[in-house]
């Protein structure tokens, strides 16, 4: 057998300084240790370099300061009588048709190939007027990764907006949650077991008809529920519409509200389509669709919102998601389902997961045609957000990814060349490596993997993308 080691009879040797050699050495290892095995990459950059990211990380009380200034600009507008409005938005890109308007970090270019002289937000702007003038619903969808899971970013577009222009329902609600952290913030939902997802990231279908968030849900028989449920009072709605796939095995479901079947729709038909309806239903508080027929139930978005003039903003986020999966829908899907949600604004961030694997080499050009087409659907106007910062360590030091910097370089040219608007996320942040910061601030603004942002970061960016689209409002 080994000897046992016997330490020195020394106070050198007692336990609580054994803890502080330990705990040393572990620090000092953290300094020496290669970027890629270092569980300490903040201690590490900290005392081997002293650096600080460059740029300046915004104030959120500078912020909402900066918003209340804004909104009150807005009020002081009047908005356009009917017969002037099309002159008052096409003013900058008419003397200009290669105007590029900015507005903080927004970027707002004309609309290409078009005479009237439109540019961007015309039609998110003109549907908002109205919104205002008390007349009209004004809809905006909101896809992302998973930079927004949780309702981060878009909760407070929400908020902002339906606190500022009227509150027009909760939106967009997924019908399956795919993952813990995929939830609406206002709307709580509760299925039966049984149901099937059908999605393109995780659970591919063979139609590849995924609905207008992406998530579907599929089950034969009766008695299946889909309940929603409002987590607090400080919304409402008294109209759902429900998008559903009709085909010649098709099942019917029940709308259900306070406690009432207020109808019974039938999805069978005589081929597989896109279908949808809009069914008034009592304020209330929960709203459940159950299966009542033995066929098979296809079930593709539910969206919950108010008949009278507001803002809707739907928040529709998938883990793993990137332009390519919504690019490579049917072009069928894709029209039915954007001409049945009739977006006014539609805000595109991703990123983050073509920086794992790199982007496909026509990248820019998928992007460009994926927005043409869906312009081509209906008149809408269209949002590209930006990537958020994402950071690496080489030898104790961050530096942001240079692929996010390609991919953010490529959404620009794209963005701009397809006639929607650019959010230069990245510079709204702080510049480059700024998620360092963010993660360092008090709060959190950023989680320990320097990629994801926290609720408080969610809060943050939203604030600062409304902030520069109500300039834009203010403005055009």
């Amino acid at each position: 057998m080994w000897p046992r080691l016997r330490l020195p009879d020394s106070a050198f040797f007692k336990k609580p300084f054994l803890v502080s050699y330990i705990l040393i050495l572990v620090l000092a290892g953290s300094i020496l240790l290669p970027a890629a095995v270092n569980p300490w990459p903040s201690f590490a950059a900290f005392f081997k370099f002293n650096e600080r990211p460059a740029g300046r990380i915004p104030d959120a009380t500078d912020v909402r300061s900066e918003i209340a200034q804004a909104e009150q600009a807005v009020r002081a507008r009047t908005p356009p009588a009917a017969g002037k409005q099309a002159r008052h938005v096409q003013q900058p890109c008419s003397r200009d048709p290669k105007t590029l308007r900015r507005f903080g970090h927004l970027t707002v270019p004309c609309l290409p190939g078009v005479r009237d002289g439109s540019h961007a937000l015309s039609r998110f702007i003109e549907r908002l007027d109205l919104t205002r003038r008390g007349r009209e619903l004004t809809r905006i969808s909101y896809f992302a990764d998973s930079i927004t899971s949780g309702d981060k970013i878009t909760s407070t577009l929400r908020n902002r907006f339906q606190q500022a222009f009227g509150c027009g329902g909760p939106g967009y609600v997924a019908v399956y949650p795919l993952r813990p952290w995929h939830y609406h913030a206002q709307v709580g939902l509760t299925l039966s077991p049984g149901w099937r997802p059908y999605c393109p990231i995780s659970h591919p279908s063979r139609d590849r008809r995924y609905g207008f968030g992406g998530i579907a849900i599929g089950h034969q028989g009766t008695g299946n529920t889909v309940k929603f449920q409002l987590k607090s009072a400080a919304t409402s709605f008294d109209v759902v519409q429900i998008h559903f796939l009709r085909h010649p095995e098709g099942g019917a479901f029940a709308v259900v509200a306070g406690q009432k079947r207020v109808r019974v729709v039938e999805t069978r038909g005589d081929k597989f389509r896109e279908d949808f309806v809009r069914v008034p239903v009592p304020s209330g508080r929960e709203l459940v669709l159950e299966s009542v027929s033995g066929g098979v139930l296809r079930l593709n978005a539910v969206f919950l919102e108010k008949e009278g003039p507001g803002v809707v903003v739907d928040s529709i986020s998938l883990t793993g998601a990137r332009y390519e999966n919504w690019s490579s829908l049917p072009a069928d899907h894709l029209r039915a389902e954007v001409a049945a949600r009739a977006p006014d604004l539609v805000a595109f961030q991703f990123g983050l997961n073509e920086s794992d694997t790199g982007v496909e080499d026509n990248y820019r050009d998928l992007i460009i045609d994926f927005f043409t087409r869906m312009r081509a659907t209906r008149p809408l106007s269209c949002l590209v957000v930006g990537p958020s910062d994402k950071v690496e360590k080489r030898n104790g030091r961050y530096r942001t990814l240079p692929v996010i910097l390609e991919i953010a370089r490529l959404q620009k040219e794209a963005a701009l060349a397809a006639g929607c608007a650019w959010f230069d996320t990245l510079a709204a942040m702080g510049g480059e490596t700024a998620i360092v910061s963010w993660y360092e601030h008090r709060p959190r603004l950023a989680m320990g993997d320097l990629t994801h942002i926290t609720s408080d970061g969610g809060e943050l960016m939203g604030n600062l993308i409304y902030h520069d689209l109500l300039l834009a409002v203010g403005s055009l």
